[in-house]
């Protein structure tokens, strides 16, 4: 509070939420991962309780040949996408040129014991086995040229699924040790603020 000295930017909070987030790594015949190999898809699907730029929920799929958003609102969605999504480290390698977009209604269940899940008509998320919860913070989250504030109470899961129109991709979340405890490819962001 107080006032706010000449030439200093004050940041405003952009969006109150959830998110959670899916990367899924190729995987043999037998369920084990292998080794050196990237993420085929990234999904992450968005809860927004109040953003600047609206409420409602979004799902965002990132692969190397393109990203798809499916949801009740197609401004909403790619703008979650090109504002937040692509600069989350999972996103990385899935560069965002163009979205194509698919209407979709959820229902969605969050459960801070057992994990998630989002079942659309079109496509469906689930992310299971919480491992831990702990508190998040990053001051200077990186969005491009600009930063924000980002918090959340992290929750990192060991299972995960992704189906789109019924066909459900393959591949097994990354589960690997932390230095504050264990960490994973599939995750809940839950209480989760962004101030720019």
């Amino acid at each position: 509070m107080g006032n706010t000295p000449a030439g200093t930017w004050r940041r405003s909070v952009a969006l109150i939420g959830t998110n959670c987030g899916l990367a899924l790594h190729p995987v043999d015949g037998n369920g084990v991962h292998i080794p050196g190999e990237p993420a085929s898809c990234f999904a992450s699907f968005w809860k927004a309780e109040w953003s600047k730029w609206g409420t409602g929920t979004a799902l965002l799929v990132a692969t190397l040949q393109g990203w798809r958003s499916y949801g009740p609102s197609e401004h909403f969605a790619q703008t979650l996408a090109s504002e937040l999504t692509r600069y989350l480290p999972e996103a990385a390698r899935f560069p965002l040129n163009a979205i194509s977009h698919t209407q979709d209604d959820f229902d969605m269940h969050l459960d801070l014991e057992r994990g998630f899940t989002a079942t659309g008509r079109r496509a469906a998320l689930e992310i299971s086995g919480v491992l831990d919860r702990r508190q998040f913070s990053a001051p200077e989250f990186q969005l491009g040229r600009a930063s924000a504030s980002l918090s959340n109470v992290y929750l990192p899961c060991s299972a995960g699924r992704l189906s789109e129109f019924g066909v459900e991709w393959p591949g097994a979340p990354t589960v690997y040790a932390g230095p504050r405890g264990p960490s994973s490819s599939a995750y809940l962001a839950v209480a989760e603020s962004w101030v720019m």
